[in-house]
């Protein structure tokens, strides 16, 4: 399906190849994504605030290579926000999710993970950083069963 477009959220956002198999161990195609991201935004769209967004994107499927970007692309919507982050001298503009219609755009892309920093920004202030949480990647090594993680989760939890 070419030329196709969903309306969320009052915006149109143009949606191609819906059939294709992003995850082929499971068959699970980009219109399963898309519901996906639908379904999950009100939980989602929270952890995404006010934060640049850096993507994961693989546009044949996990099955082929999959790729970084920070920059937005050409013929990103007017509506997605943006926000400009200087980087070794060049400025690169992310995306910022604000709506569903964000998720539907980032799940047209392929975009399978996104990756944000521990800071939010004010998109209509100084653009000053304003760090407030932390994340612990707690994965067990050889020899340490995922309990120890979880026990470790709940030290942390307290502390």
């Amino acid at each position: 399906m070419s030329g196709a477009q969903l309306d969320v959220d009052g915006y149109a956002v143009a949606v191609s190849n819906l059939d294709r198999v992003l995850y082929p161990q499971t068959g699970t195609r980009k219109y399963d994504v898309i519901d996906y991201y639908l379904a999950v935004a009100d939980g989602m769209l929270p952890h995404l605030a006010d934060r640049p967004i850096t993507r994961k994107r693989w546009p044949a499927g996990t099955g082929s290579g999959a790729f970084f970007e920070k920059s937005l692309p050409s013929g990103t919507p007017d509506w997605v926000a943006r926000f400009t982050i200087e980087h070794r001298g060049e400025e690169k503009v992310y995306p910022v999710a604000s709506g569903a219609a964000d998720l539907v755009w980032l799940a047209q892309l392929a975009a399978l993970e996104l990756h944000v920093p521990q800071w939010r920004i004010a998109l209509s202030g100084d653009g000053e950083r304003r760090t407030d949480r932390i994340v612990f990647d707690l994965d067990p090594g050889p020899e340490v069963p995922l309990s120890r993680c979880a026990e470790v989760a709940v030290t942390i939890r307290e502390v």
